[in-house]
C-alpha cells in the first residue's frame, strides 16, 4: 500500500507539483520508508469517538497508538486532520449537552496535539457545523500551512439541489474542504470547482477510495453485478458498507482505473480543478496480511 500511495502521489506531482496527497487511517504506515515523504497530511478517523461505535469514546489505550502515530506526520510538518463520530445518529447531528461535551472534549484534544479537528455524522452527509467551533471566514486563499478548521462530506442530503449545495459550503468559510468529486447528478464541472475555490477560499481535496471498489462509480461495469463476470482482482464485499469490494490494489487492472489516463479516476480529479486527493482505505492492506 505504501509503494501505490508512492505512485499516485508521484504521477499527481508530476503533473501538478502543487497537488496534495492525503492518506486517511493507516497512521501505522509512518514507519515504513518513504510514505511521510510522499504525502502532505494525513486524515484519521474515531482518534477520540466513534471507534467503537458512533457516540462512543474511543478507549485510551487506542487514542495513545494514534496520537502517537500522528505526532509523526506533525513532527514531519505534515498536516493532521481528526474526524470523530460523538452523534448516535449516523445521518443527522443533534447536539444535546451530552453530545456537545463529546465534540468540546474531541475538538480540545486534537487541537491541544497541533491537529486539526472535525466532528461529522458517520454517513458524511451534513453540512454539520459544531457549535462553539465555527469556521472564521476566509479573507484571503488558504494555504497548507495556515489551515486552522475543515469539513468532510460527501453525499449531500436531497433537500439540497447541486447549486444550493455548492453555495452553502462556499459560505460557510472552512479553510479546507474534503468532498466527492461528484453528487448524484454526476461530476463536478471544471467550472464548478473553480467558482468554488474562488468563493470559498478553501482547498478542496476530493475523495478517492483506492483499497476498495464502489459499485456505483463510474468504473462499475454492470457485468461485475454478475460474481462470475467481475475481474479476479476483486474481492469480498464489505459486510459493514454495501457495495463496497476489497480490491487486490497492487495489480494492473486497479491501477488503470485509479490513474493513468484522461478517464482515470485520479486524472478526472486532477482535471476538475482540486487542490489535492484524499486516499480512503488505506487500511485495507491489512485484510491481505
Amino acid at each position: 500500500m505504501v509503494d501505490f500511495v508512492g505512485e499516485i502521489s508521484a504521477y499527481a506531482k508530476g503533473k501538478d507539483s502543487m497537488f496534495l496527497v492525503f492518506p486517511q487511517n493507516a497512521s501505522e504506515l509512518w514507519s515504513v520508508q518513504g510514505y511521510l515523504e510522499s504525502v502532505d497530511g494525513i486524515g484519521q478517523e474515531d482518534i477520540y469517538y466513534g471507534y467503537d461505535g458512533d457516540g462512543v469514546k474511543t478507549p485510551a489505550d487506542v487514542t495513545a497508538e494514534l496520537e502517537a502515530n500522528l505526532d509523526k506526520f506533525r513532527d514531519a510538518d505534515r498536516l493532521v486532520l481528526t474526524v470523530d463520530y460523538p452523534f448516535d445518529d449516523s445521518n443527522t447531528p443533534s447536539f444535546t449537552s451530552s453530545i456537545t461535551v463529546m465534540i468540546d472534549d474531541a475538538y480540545f484534544q486534537s487541537t491541544d496535539r497541533g491537529f486539526v479537528p472535525y466532528c461529522a455524522v458517520r454517513e458524511l452527509s451534513h453540512l454539520t457545523v459544531n457549535p462553539g467551533h465555527e469556521p472564521v471566514r476566509n479573507v484571503e486563499p488558504v494555504i497548507l500551512d495556515s489551515v486552522r478548521d475543515f469539513i468532510y462530506i460527501l453525499q449531500h442530503h436531497q433537500s439540497l439541489t447541486r447549486t444550493q449545495f455548492l453555495d452553502s459550503l462556499a459560505g460557510l468559510g472552512f479553510d479546507l474542504i474534503v468532498m466527492d468529486y461528484e453528487d448524484e447528478g454526476g461530476a463536478f464541472t471544471s467550472g464548478e470547482i473553480a467558482e468554488l475555490k474562488q468563493e470559498s477560499g478553501s482547498i478542496l481535496l476530493a475523495y478517492m477510495s483506492i483499497g476498495e471498489a464502489e459499485d456505483y462509480r463510474f468504473y462499475w461495469s454492470k457485468d461485475w453485478d454478475r460474481r462470475r463476470d467481475r475481474p479476479d482482482w476483486i474481492e469480498k464485499e464489505n459486510s459493514d458498507w454495501k457495495g463496497n469490494y476489497l480490491v487486490r490494489y497492487w495489480e494492473d487492472g486497479w491501477k488503470d482505473i485509479i490513474f493513468g489516463s484522461d478517464s482515470a479516476y485520479l486524472d478526472v480529479i486532477i482535471s476538475q480543478g482540486f487542490d489535492g486527493v484524499y486516499l480512503d482505505k488505506i487500511d485495507s492492506y491489512e485484510d491481505f496480511l
